[in-house]
């Protein structure tokens, strides 16, 4: 029942009291309408709504900022419907351009489609179905039905292309790559000399030095192969730093995929991890599939906060194969250089990314002696946690996040060689 029901059935109960209460035959001529209309819903009910409703998301992979094109086709199986209002139950933080209910009527094999324009931030968004409310013409009686048009939209992080970073694992992996495996075979980087074996490719004799030593020298190349690379995204709510809007953890997520995205791209094998409120895994693989996989999973990551994932040392380090590389993208606490530490001294090569979150704060803070003077404690600090790390053979990329992660890896205090020796 409605509340014009309601209201028609209370004014009817009450001329009729009135009318038997003063013997007034007028009152109970005027109540006998009203009388009329509120048991219209008892002999002519609604039509329940039978409706097929199918949604169509194109595409629905995309990254945040650009549109998806939804389209909701609503198509009435049933009998015709005298009033009918349509809500489309959204997810939440998705922006709409379009209109997504409908009122009026339908008719039986009526079809009607609606189409608009999605636009969100990174994350996933997954879509329920429809509000299905039929009224008669009356507006006496009402039929409330959820009708389900399940949907997944997957918004990812945006990434940039990065050029090519060196790195040195201990143990690297069987197949043929780009990365320095500390082992003579076929490729071309100089790994040493030495003498001439038959067999030995006359291409490769080193014709000064055998001139020298009056042997016949033979140059040995270093074999490039493909690694274990794992990516930890540091998604504890101690280390966010959010100002006017932007996310510093956003920054991470979009450097860690554009790392993803490059180690994918030279044949390595790559896992993700997420750290934070818990542990997010994604088991290392391959190619285009993983790398979709691993978008997918930073598609989703959140901030957290657990008593047990408050520090770096419980990072499950079995996860990740004996001396492969580890990229960690975080702000870094002063508390974490103990866990990183140990990661290296168990044979892990480390690369840290680090966002400066003073940098990212400074620029909306009110430029005066306080906030300088604060400026610096905070940058001694961090400068003494960044030593701390390189010291201990951990490289380390100071990131200004306001500047591409490319410019960045280039202008590094680290160089790339040493990046190689770790």
């Amino acid at each position: 029942m409605t509340r014009s029901w309601v209201l028609v059935t209370s004014l009817c109960m009450i001329l009729l009291l009135a009318g038997l209460l003063l013997r007034n035959g007028v009152l109970l001529a005027i109540a006998l309408p009203y009388l009329l209309f509120s048991l219209i819903p008892f002999w002519r009910s609604v039509e329940k709504p039978n409706l097929v409703i199918e949604r169509r998301l194109d595409p629905q992979y995309l990254v945040g900022g650009q549109p998806c094109r939804m389209t909701l086709s609503v198509q009435n199986v049933g009998n015709g419907l005298e009033e009918v209002s349509l809500f489309d139950l959204l997810p939440a933080g998705l922006g709409v351009e379009g209109d997504f209910t409908y009122h009026g009527n339908l008719r039986s094999g009526q079809a009607e489609t609606f189409l608009s324009i999605l636009r969100g931030v990174r994350g996933k968004y997954e879509f329920c179905g429809v509000r299905v409310l039929a009224n008669d013409l009356l507006g006496m009686s009402r039929c409330e039905r959820f009708v389900p048009s399940p949907a997944t939209l997957a918004v990812l992080p945006g990434m940039e292309r990065l050029e090519r970073l060196k790195i040195s694992p201990r143990r690297t992996r069987v197949y043929t790559g780009a990365i320095r495996s500390r082992e003579t075979g076929a490729g071309v980087e100089f790994f040493g000399t030495r003498a001439y074996v038959s067999g030995d490719p006359l291409r490769h004799l080193n014709w000064k030095a055998g001139a020298r030593w009056d042997l016949l020298i033979t140059n040995l190349f270093e074999q490039e192969r493909i690694a274990d690379v794992g990516i930890i995204v540091d998604a504890r709510s101690i280390v966010e730093v959010r100002t006017n809007g932007e996310s510093l953890f956003e920054r991470s997520i979009r450097a860690a995929a554009s790392l993803a995205e490059y180690f994918l791209r030279e044949g390595n094998r790559v896992g993700l991890l997420i750290y934070g409120q818990m542990i997010q895994w994604t088991f290392p693989g391959y190619g285009k599939q993983q790398h979709a996989r691993i978008l997918a999973a930073l598609a989703k990551a959140e901030l957290g906060e657990h008593a047990v994932f408050k520090e770096l040392q419980h990072l499950p380090t079995r996860l990740f194969p004996s001396e492969s590389q580890i990229v960690l993208v975080s702000p870094l606490l002063p508390g974490d250089v103990p866990m990183l530490r140990y990661l290296r001294a168990l044979g892990y090569h480390v690369l840290v990314i680090s966002p400066d979150p003073i940098a990212f704060e400074k620029r909306l803070l009110p430029q005066d002696a306080c906030t300088d003077l604060a400026e610096r404690i905070a940058c001694m600090e961090r400068d003494a946690t960044l030593s701390k790390l390189r010291r201990a053979r951990v490289s380390v990329v100071e990131w200004d996040s306001t500047v591409p992660l490319n410019i960045a890896m280039k202008q590094a205090r680290v160089g790339i060689k040493r990046w190689s020796v770790g």
